[in-house]
């Protein structure tokens, strides 16, 4: 049997409010919306594809439960941290890591945990 090939991958977020969490990833991190109903969004920013979509109806919805981070990998980490520092929910600040990424965190507007990180040159 020939090995497996993963093209892409799409990261689905249940939110409460479709519209809101539409316009944080477009109006906050730049992402553009390819696709807007009443229950469910895409938005897209270079490879990153995010799905919004109402909780499923057939799950009592507690709210997010997704306990990891979503690593979005950027080429303009300081600019991002300078114009989110105070506007975004800061999980941790902006810090040059051991393994050489440049990264912060954030709570999109639904509280999943977004890091916006950068290779360190060298």
């Amino acid at each position: 049997m020939r090995r497996m090939t993963i093209r892409t991958i799409s990261v689905s977020l249940a939110t409460e409010n479709v519209s809101r969490s539409v316009k944080f990833y477009v109006e906050e991190l730049g992402f553009v919306c390819l696709l807007k109903l009443e229950e469910f969004a895409r938005v897209r920013s270079g490879a990153a594809d995010i799905m919004l979509v109402s909780p499923n109806t057939h799950r009592d919805w507690q709210g997010q439960q997704f306990t990891g981070a979503i690593y979005l990998g950027v080429d303009n980490v300081d600019e991002l941290w300078e114009r989110l520092k105070d506007r975004a929910r800061i999980v941790y600040p902006i810090a040059t890591m051991d393994y050489g990424v440049r990264e912060f965190g954030l709570l999109d507007d639904s509280g999943y945990q977004l890091s916006l990180a950068q290779p360190v040159a060298g």
